[in-house]
């Protein structure tokens, strides 16, 4: 993301080889996006979504897009609603590929890395202009868009493959005698929102639902209790193969109401789209031609939320002290944050 991304921090109390409490502050100028989005006409807002992230950033204007065309009451061609998938999944396949390959060392040749994202950035650059509003269907560049995407399908079965050769195991060997506890949280399920849109509505822009923190992503791999090492392998496993099926089914792709759609008022557009990280929302609401108001919570907000699946796995577990902040900061990038972050331990 742009200067205005934010920081997580997480600050882990440390006693007696056991961590005895865990702080996660999320620090994100969402309300300042908010502010510097409301009051503009729709088209220059959308722009504006471009500018402000660059992680995710297609996800961003697809959602953006999406919820102005039903705040602005207009219907979307299927075929436009499939190239947005598309789009939305190709940066899924790419966010995915260079998390896996620069945070957990995927065992892949650069050359065949670098093609990999060339061909992702090749059909995101075709497909882009359908993130525009009132986009057409009519897609000169459609052929070799097919061809990249048929490519990218033929390399999803050598990375599923290499997802079954156990290269993690050996960096995660030394978690296994570490076992996490605490009840996780509920995964994040889009057909029930309700409530979320009930608090938006109310100015409470918050990663919950009723009152309850949500998790999102491959960190819904997580098990309820198990070794450190095995959670983080299935996060990260839950990630490659994410992304393998994205490969599998660009060609084939339905087009999908990701969401069981609520009542919206009149002038509200609501949308959520997948990401590498888990579910994007965004809710705009549309008052005499200009944006009234302008809401999102990302992936990061619900999977970092401050009572969420962190703290409750690392509170009260034992580990020595010396361990501890490499631990911490394996299980973080485990749940892949689209944002910097560090971690600091204080020695009780």
């Amino acid at each position: 993301m742009s200067s205005l991304a934010g920081r997580l921090c997480i600050d882990v109390q440390h006693a007696t080889d056991r961590i005895v409490a865990v702080t996660t502050n999320l620090q994100r100028p969402l309300e300042h996006i908010s502010r510097l989005l409301t009051g503009r006409e729709p088209e220059p807002a959308l722009r504006c979504i471009a500018l402000l992230f660059s992680i995710c950033s297609n996800a961003q204007q697809v959602a953006a897009v999406n919820a102005l065309e039903q705040a602005l009451g207009w219907q979307t061609p299927l075929e436009v609603v499939r190239a947005r998938q598309q789009l939305t999944e190709l940066e899924l396949i790419r966010e995915s590929l260079l998390r896996l390959a620069h945070g957990w060392e995927l065992p892949i040749a650069a050359d065949q890395l670098k093609r990999l994202v060339s061909l992702c950035q090749h059909g995101i650059s075709a497909l882009q202009p359908m993130a525009g509003l009132q986009a057409l269907a009519d897609d000169p560049q459609r052929g070799e868009l097919n061809t990249a995407l048929q490519q990218l399908a033929e390399y999803g079965q050598q990375l599923q493959d290499i997802g079954s050769c156990g290269w993690l195991m050996p960096r995660l060997a030394h978690w296994s005698g570490i076992t996490l506890g605490g009840a996780v949280p509920e995964a994040l399920e889009p057909t029930r929102i309700e409530p979320l849109l009930a608090a938006l509505r109310e100015g409470r822009v918050t990663a919950e639902i009723d009152g309850q923190p949500r998790m999102t992503g491959p960190a819904t791999a997580s098990e309820i209790t198990g070794s450190a090492g095995r959670q983080i392998e299935q996060r990260v496993m839950a990630l490659l193969h994410g992304a393998c099926r994205s490969m599998a089914a660009l060609q084939t792709l339905p087009p999908v109401a990701c969401m069981a759609q609520p009542v919206l008022e009149a002038g509200e557009g609501m949308a959520l789209v997948k990401t590498a990280r888990g579910w994007l929302l965004q809710r705009i609401r549309v008052e005499r031609g200009r944006i009234a108001e302008w809401q999102i919570i990302a992936p990061t907000d619900w999977n970092f939320h401050a009572d969420g699946l962190l703290r409750r796995q690392l509170r009260g577990i034992r580990v020595p002290v010396e361990q501890a902040e490499t631990l911490v900061h394996e299980l973080v990038l485990s749940m892949d944050p689209c944002l910097d972050f560090e971690v600091k331990i204080d020695h009780a």
